[in-house]
């Protein structure tokens, strides 16, 4: 069947769609711990540091640490291992995935001349995987609420006359028609009705706006399955000086590009006899897709030879995003039989821009000569000052306000050398964006790696391991029951870099 395009108007609140709130500000914010192998297993504490390609998404001061040349690119294999609680079961769920995670490439101009201020410059380019969104569970148990209610809450008020063809005219055109004039509700509404998970209280009156479930049982046996895709790329151009081969200062100008999918596949079943509806599937595709603007300034001091401090200042990212999105539904009933509803309508939403918050970044270092390294990062940002800058949207700040707050992330890493061999180990910790933690517990993990020196090339192995519990609430079908996730994350990292 021919698909139909759709431009939904902003007649009604998006947040009725589940594809915009408060989870979209952190999902826009979020940074995972991912970059070279050197980066990764010293826990991502380099900000200080500099001279490493990944070194400069956090402080764009480093790319003149570098002595010469540089470039590099890293793989990394990721494993997630979810162990989910719904309605008093568990189901544990794995999946894995490999991508390139960084590219880029450094160009340093030194001066011979001891007297110039400028005694170095650089310029750089490279692209960094900045957050992996890729995830996937089911969540399995029992329940005594029914979705039937999301669909009743969704025709309350609803005149019936809307939720019926006119002769000639098909489901799916009917569902176009009140995506355009009515909104996401009223097509929820109609899809309840038209599998008869409810009806209504008057069928003979077309002014009626009162409905009642024909699902009666009291526990159901429900499965929650979702699966999201995509990732956040940086783009970034980088420039750099050296002032008297003491001070730095740098700065980044960055183009984001984000992809989301989100498949989310609701089921649920009773065995009372006495209910007219004993299955219901529900599924929504979302697709969203975004470009962003960014930049960053930093700065590293040698106070010694030995001790390096640093400063640094993300801007906030600006995004301008588009979401779409595609419904079916199907029931069944022992007496009647089955019915379903696949509209093959893509809803596109007009676009909207969303800001995230910025960031501070300070970082102090000790190198001890040739033999090795500590390192330690400390970053602030108030997820509370993310913003929904479409005026159809602004009404959603005010929930970021009252649920996100300020985060710390703690990054410490070391390094120590053995003639060619490089043994490599860090820690790390993102606090929770949100005031309430049992939505999204802390992220914390460990680090560690080894490295070979071979002259102007080296090879760079590493493994971290994060782990993080949060509570997902069942965003698609409105049911107040979450599903408790313990999340384990596991990646490894290979980076092949060369000074030329």
């Amino acid at each position: 069947m021919k698909e139909k395009i759709l431009s939904l108007l902003f007649l009604f609140p998006l947040s009725a769609l589940f594809a915009q709130d408060i989870t979209d500000a952190v999902r826009f914010s979020s940074q995972n711990l991912l970059g070279t192998a050197r980066f990764t297993a010293m826990g991502g504490a380099f900000s200080s540091l500099g001279g490493d390609m990944s070194s400069l998404k956090l402080n764009p001061a480093g790319s003149s640490i570098f002595l010469n040349n540089h470039a590099s690119g890293t793989l990394n294999l990721n494993f997630i291992d979810n162990d989910v609680e719904f309605g008093n079961r568990f189901v544990n769920a794995n999946e894995s995935d490999f991508n390139l995670n960084q590219a880029g490439a450094v160009f340093v101009f030194s001066s011979n001349d001891p007297e110039k201020t400028v005694s170095k410059y650089a310029y750089g380019f490279s692209y960094d995987q900045i957050a992996d969104f890729d995830d996937s569970y089911s969540a399995l148990g029992s329940n005594s609420q029914s979705i039937d209610q999301f669909f009743l809450e969704s025709a309350n008020g609803i005149p019936l006359d809307l939720l019926v063809p006119l002769e000639g005219e098909s489901i799916s055109e009917l569902y176009t028609f009140l995506g355009e004039t009515e909104g996401v509700s009223t097509q929820n509404a109609l899809l309840g009705y038209q599998t008869f998970i409810f009806d209504a209280v008057d069928p003979e009156d077309f002014n009626n706006t009162e409905y009642t479930s024909n699902v009666t049982a009291n526990n159901f046996q429900q499965n929650y399955f979702i699966n999201e895709s995509g990732y956040n790329g940086k783009f970034a151009f980088n420039a750099s000086l050296e002032l008297n081969k003491r001070f730095y200062f740098g700065i980044n100008l960055n183009a984001h590009y984000l992809e989301y999918n989100r498949f989310t596949s609701f089921t649920e079943s009773n065995s009372d006899p006495n209910s007219e509806i004993n299955e219901i599937r529900f599924d929504n595709r979302l697709r969203t897709r975004s470009s962003a603007f960014s930049f960053q300034i930093g700065s590293i001091a040698k106070i010694t030879n030995q001790l390096r401090a640093s400063l640094s200042y993300n801007s906030p990212i600006w995004y301008n995003v588009t979401d779409e999105t595609e419904q079916f539904i199907s029931t069944n009933s022992n007496e009647f039989g089955p019915s379903s509803v696949n509209p093959n309508v893509i809803n596109i939403f007009p676009d909207y821009n969303f800001r995230t918050a910025s960031q501070w970044t300070a970082g102090l270092s000790y190198v001890f000569k040739k033999r090795g390294l500590i390192s330690i990062d400390y970053s602030l940002q108030n997820h509370s000052n993310s913003k929904f800058r479409t005026n159809t949207l602004e009404f959603l700040n005010t929930g970021i306000e009252q649920n996100l707050t300020t985060a710390a992330n703690l990054n410490v890493g070391g390094e120590y050398v053995y003639k060619q061999l490089r043994f490599r180990g860090g820690y790390f910790l993102q606090e929770t964006p949100y005031e309430d933690e049992s939505i999204r517990g802390d992220l914390y993990g460990l680090s560690f790696g080894l490295g070979y020196d071979f002259g102007n090339f080296n090879l760079d192995l590493a493994y971290i391991r994060t782990v993080m519990d949060r509570e997902d609430v069942l965003y698609d079908t409105n049911l107040q029951q979450t599903a408790t996730v313990n999340s384990s994350i596991s990646n490894i990292f290979l980076t092949v870099s060369f000074g030329f």
